[in-house]
């Protein structure tokens, strides 16, 4: 009898359950609300001329997931965002644009996220990181909040910190995609001298043994960004000093490098380096006219 009472007792109670919860309605309006986030200017501009034809997106606002914990980094200002996207459009995209004859190089290959940092990375052994690639899908350019209105319009400046970086770390995409000749690795041999480049070479030992610069001493495929990126924004007579700098022998290494670069880029990618150099110099004198900041 109990337990017929205590079966009764719950059939009871399943039946209030049911019938009281038949009498709520469920509230339409879901709990999870999409946030809307305003543009601004720099929004649209990079839409429009990134994002649109390239499919590149630009991270200017401090992203912690973005950014390499191993250093103490800083947000990239507003105006200083400004001012680099601007000219990354001007002496790092359209150049290629020009010399190819269409939007397809850079949509192919170009990474497809540029990521701004306003400070350096500095490194244990006193150097710093002004810019990295990662897997061929985003370039991170670092100490942006130097970029002001007088250093925007200095090309040397500008190829410093930011560009020669830039080609740099495009080349690195580009050879992984497409080797260069085994060659290129034998006019230095065994000389390369992994992470102890900063205490061995100065600008001129660098080049007397063979290297553009002491980071091209590190291994090949530093040697051979190197080459390419200080090649196509230094002026001729800047290359010249830069290669004379460690006499006849070490000018002879530098020079049979540089035509394996100048082969590479014709044969795989149909770029001569001559006139992509052309054309970043001409726009490089353009700058004290350049608009550094109208997004309109």
């Amino acid at each position: 009898m109990k337990l017929i009472m205590k079966i009764y007792s719950i059939l009871l109670l399943s039946s209030f359950l049911l019938f009281s919860c038949s009498e709520d309605a469920l509230d339409t309006d879901s709990v999870f609300v999409d946030k809307t986030v305003d543009k601004n200017d720099l929004d649209n501009y990079i839409e429009h001329n990134f994002t649109k034809d390239y499919n590149i997106a630009i991270v200017y606002k401090f992203v912690e997931a973005e950014s390499d914990l191993n250093y103490n980094l800083s947000p990239a200002q507003y105006e200083s965002s400004v001012r680099m996207t601007k000219l990354l459009y001007y002496l790092g995209i359209e150049p290629y644009d020009k010399v190819t004859g269409s939007k397809a190089f850079i949509n192919s290959y170009f990474p497809k996220l540029l990521n701004y940092i306003g400070s350096p990375a500095y490194r244990n052994n006193g150097t710093f990181v002004l810019g990295t690639a990662e897997g061929g899908t985003k370039i991170t350019l670092y100490a942006l909040n130097d970029l002001n209105e007088t250093s925007a319009t200095n090309a040397t400046f500008l190829n410093r910190y930011y560009f020669h970086t830039m080609h740099h770390e495009f080349a690195h995409i580009l050879h992984q995609t497409r080797d260069y000749p085994s060659s290129f690795n034998q006019i230095t041999g065994s000389g390369y001298v992994a992470d102890s480049w900063n205490s061995i070479y100065s600008d001129a030992t660098a080049a007397a043994d063979g290297f553009i610069s002491p980071y091209a001493s590190k291994e090949a495929n530093e040697d051979f960004v190197e080459t390419y990126s200080f090649y196509i924004t230094l002026s001729p007579a800047q290359w010249e000093q830069k290669i004379s700098a460690g006499g006849a022998a070490g000018r002879a290494k530098i020079e049979a490098k540089l035509d394996i670069v100048r082969a590479y880029f014709m044969n795989v990618w149909n770029i001569d380096l001559d006139v992509l150099r052309d054309e970043i110099l001409a726009r490089q004198a353009s700058l004290p006219d350049f608009d550094q900041l109208s997004l309109k």
